[in-house]
């Protein structure tokens, strides 16, 4: 079975660096870096110190034009695609040859915090500037991506415009998909101003490099600045419908059929099959939405998303026919018709090899001490692995916490895990 964290790798001895290593005395700026953090923050800024962008709001297009206004300061080329993919470019000194990739993405939960997504983009855009700084040009054309409505927090599923990209979904799909307003992303594109004309996907990527917070624990309870995500949790998500009667409060409670009676029996439920599988197993029950909703009458539907995760592929199928035998059991217990439905699934996803032997040798030479790590969570990377050598860095999480206005990553944190990715990218592109 995957462990989460599979080994330590040591500091880097002068006997494990290359001659390139040895050359190389780029540093990033890690109080601009910080800098950026704080000031994308102040978009979408919420009382408790978080951020609210959600995916093709006016905020997130907000962010991405701030992005935009420090990518033109500096001369970079700016193009979005049909999906809305934002793509800011540094030219390569051979831009024949295929580019590297890196970024991430800028919209949020709806509390979200002021790191999650936003360090891979902000961090790519660091090592653009640091290049410059020094003078250095690259062979190969460095593209620094923002994806589109990554999060899924108004679109679901999320990863639209990485999904999009990779060709997951054709352009017509990705279009089409809608809020719970009826609001389809090809509507809030184009009233953004965000829908770009250049073709979606279809073209060769070198290498495409993805810098994120953990999310979670690990990192910070090993006292470990960089994680190198070697692969994914397998995943599967589903829908469940719980179908009840509406009746008033008057009607006796032995004849009821409560659809919130059965929702409370099936979030037990899904809780109990995680917690029967370990520290690895994870069940979750996220969103739902009740109808009527109204004071004085019982619920007649309840409409809900679940999902089941493990680091151990069987497990996860294991975990997933567990969750429909207890959502069968939850039903004829209380007599309240549940149906569970597949929504969406990844994993196991495993990242290049050599990208991630790569990060490994790169942490070592830069002086931070690694560990191997799979991320539970998804990301735009997943969605790109399957069509170019795609591979992630993670940084801590303090507390674990992440989808929450206290998210934090200190400022050192996030420059070792920026420090990677500028000599990974480096020795990817070439210097010129």
């Amino acid at each position: 079975a995957w462990l989460c964290l599979s080994r330590i790798l040591p500091v880097a001895r002068e006997t494990d660096m290359t001659d390139t290593d040895r050359g190389s005395n780029l540093a990033i700026n890690g109080e601009r870096l910080w800098d950026s953090l704080m000031r994308m923050a102040e978009i979408g800024a919420l009382p408790g110190g978080g951020c609210r962008r959600l995916g093709l709001t006016p905020e997130d297009s907000a962010g991405r034009a701030m992005l935009v206004g420090w990518a033109r300061e500096n001369g970079y080329g700016v193009a979005r695609d049909r999906i809305g993919n934002l793509f800011i470019r540094r030219p390569g000194t051979r831009p024949e040859l295929a580019p590297v990739m890196m970024g991430s993405h800028l919209d949020t939960v709806v509390t979200g915090g002021r790191f999650d997504g936003v360090l891979g983009v902000l961090g790519g855009l660091e090592v653009l500037r640091t290049l410059d700084d020094a003078g250095v040009a690259t062979e190969r054309t460095l593209e620094l991506v923002v994806w589109t409505n990554e999060e899924g927090a108004r679109f679901a599923p999320g990863n639209t415009g990485a999904f999009a990209f990779a060709g997951k979904y054709t352009l017509e799909q990705a279009l089409a998909h809608s809020d719970v307003d009826g609001t389809r992303v090809g509507d809030a594109l184009q009233a953004l101003g965000e829908l770009g004309p250049e073709p979606v996907g279809g073209r060769p990527i070198e290498a495409c490099f993805e810098l994120h917070i953990e999310q979670g624990p690990y990192l910070e309870r090993a006292a470990i600045p960089v994680g190198i995500v070697t692969g994914t949790y397998t995943v599967r998500y589903f829908n469940l419908t719980i179908a009840g009667q509406a009746s008033h409060l008057a009607q006796p409670l032995t004849e009821r059929r409560d659809a919130m009676v059965g929702m409370a029996e099936a979030i037990l439920a899904i809780r109990r099959v995680g917690a029967a599988h370990g520290e690895q197993g994870r069940s979750n029950a996220s969103w739902v939405k009740v109808f009527p909703n109204v004071r004085g009458t019982v619920a007649e539907t309840v409409q809900m998303s679940c999902d089941v995760r493990h680091a151990d592929p069987e497990v996860a199928r294991a975990m997933a026919a567990d969750l429909h035998a207890s959502i069968e059991d939850a039903s004829r217990r209380t007599g309240i018709a549940m149906t569970l439905d597949p929504f969406h699934q990844f994993g196991p996803v495993h990242f290049d090899g050599g990208l991630v032997e790569l990060l490994r040798r790169t942490a070592r030479s830069r002086g931070h001490q690694c560990q191997d790590i799979l991320t539970v969570a998804g990301h735009d990377a997943i969605a790109l692995a399957p069509i170019a050598p795609t591979a992630m860095i993670f940084v801590p999480s303090a507390a674990g916490l992440s989808h929450n206005e206290r998210e934090y990553t200190d400022p050192a944190a996030c420059a070792a895990g920026t420090d990677v990715l500028l000599h990974a990218v480096l020795a990817k592109a070439g210097r010129g």
